[in-house]
């Protein structure tokens, strides 16, 4: 006995009606992707990872086109180009993480606490010697 045959099948959460259910060997979205198409993050992917040739220097170098493409936004970045240096620099904060300012600051002593620490040091290096 199938459920739609079943007069207690109750209709609710996660139980929908039978004449709203997919139907069997039916997609769901029958418009939808293509088996084995794909996605532009895949294809941006394949892309830059294929390698081209260049001259560098009168010899030849083997590179793929993402190394290639971080070369010459790093060559502009060097020649002064502002858009580049401000490109180049968000990706390095991105990618990178911004240098931790916070974290420089819990680890420097000022220099109060420096001379405490010194003086400290010095104590204790002089009880060492008298051992």
């Amino acid at each position: 006995m199938s459920a739609s045959d079943d007069p207690d099948y109750e209709v609710g959460y996660r139980k929908p009606p039978k004449h709203s259910q997919f139907k069997k060997g039916k997609s769901g979205n029958p418009k939808g992707r293509l088996k084995g198409a794909r996605g532009f993050k895949t294809d941006l992917r394949a892309e830059l990872s294929e390698r081209v040739t260049i001259s560098e220097n009168g010899r030849q170098r083997t590179l793929t086109k993402q190394r290639l493409l971080v070369k010459q936004l790093a060559a502009s970045a060097v020649k002064g180009d502002v858009r580049a240096i401000s490109k180049l620099a968000d990706l390095a904060v991105s990618l990178l993480g911004p240098e931790d300012e916070a974290q420089q600051s819990v680890n420097t002593l000022s220099t109060e606490d420096d001379a405490i620490l010194q003086s400290y040091l010095r104590r204790n290096s002089k009880g060492d010697d008298h051992e």
